[in-house]
């Protein structure tokens, strides 16, 4: 088992998964660490005493799985740690659905996941996913999270990556035309809770859909924010701290921002705490 898990950080490492794709080797490794581990086609994933499935059917699943999980553990352990039972949880840029899954297994049946992903691969697994663990306490929305009602162009990544990395932008390359709404407008429209808790990854564009969320992230009844700032991606003229500004300019009073290989990962709550 330790020997397992060593050729796990290893195969993980940034370095190595760059020198991978550089030999043309990516899908052989895929291959040859799929049988080496063994792949029961769902993957059985625990953190905190929660446990979740994920559907992991092919080796390049199974890296997708993992690789969310390796990456994202730190702040998904942040999000578990800030739910309860009832709780509303807003996953934007959902991906395969690592967030939203835990999340439904904390707030139970009385509480609410809303899941955002645009991309049709990545909405498929995590429809699919949901599906696994048989929640019906999720809510998806095949859509992006920006400040306005319209369509957008979101270029699309590497299929073959372990990170998925579409993004909205012009630009050339694959790429499809998804639909894009603001928050606070879509809470009207289809009378949407507002969240507890809120965890945003969406390689870039993260300004534009805080922004379009500033009503919701300024009620007292959301607490906490967990956002990916993607430096290299935002727009022209757009800083890591322009971000940060706008966060604790919805009342979020104590935020931690961290450096993770080339992004910012913030933390950010409210000092009055949960509402009772």
């Amino acid at each position: 088992m330790q020997i397992m898990e060593a050729i796990r950080r290893i195969t993980y490492s940034p370095v190595v998964g760059a020198c991978l794709r550089g030999l043309g080797l990516r899908k052989v490794m895929q291959s040859a660490y799929a049988r080496l581990r063994g792949n029961p086609g769902v993957l059985r994933l625990s953190l905190q005493g929660v446990e979740a499935l994920f559907a992991s059917r092919t080796p390049h699943e199974l890296r997708c799985v993992e690789g969310a999980f390796h990456s994202e553990k730190k702040m998904l352990g942040g999000v578990l740690s800030s739910l309860r039972a009832g709780d509303v949880f807003l996953d934007v840029g959902s991906n395969l659905g690592l967030f939203s899954i835990f999340a439904a297994k904390v707030v139970g049946p009385k509480g609410t996941v809303v899941a955002f992903e645009p991309e049709t691969i990545a909405h498929g697994r995590l429809a699919e996913n949901v599906r696994l663990n048989g929640f019906q306490n999720v809510k998806l929305f095949k859509m992006a999270l920006s400040d306005e009602r319209g369509k957008k162009r979101l270029i699309l990544g590497d299929p073959e990556a372990v990170s998925q990395s579409a993004h909205l932008a012009e630009g050339d390359g694959p790429s499809e035309i998804v639909e894009t709404a603001d928050y606070d407008g879509l809470i009207e429209k289809h009378s949407l809770p507002i969240p507890c808790v809120v965890k945003m990854d969406i390689e870039g564009h993260e300004f534009a859909a805080l922004r379009g969320m500033r009503g919701t992230l300024s009620n007292q009844l959301c607490i906490a924010l967990f956002c990916e700032v993607h430096p290299q991606d935002l727009p022209n003229g757009l800083r890591v701290q322009d971000v940060i500004a706008l966060i604790e300019s919805f009342g979020f009073d104590s935020l931690h921002a961290e450096e993770r290989f080339v992004q910012v990962h913030v933390m950010a709550t409210k000092k009055q705490g949960r509402p009772d």
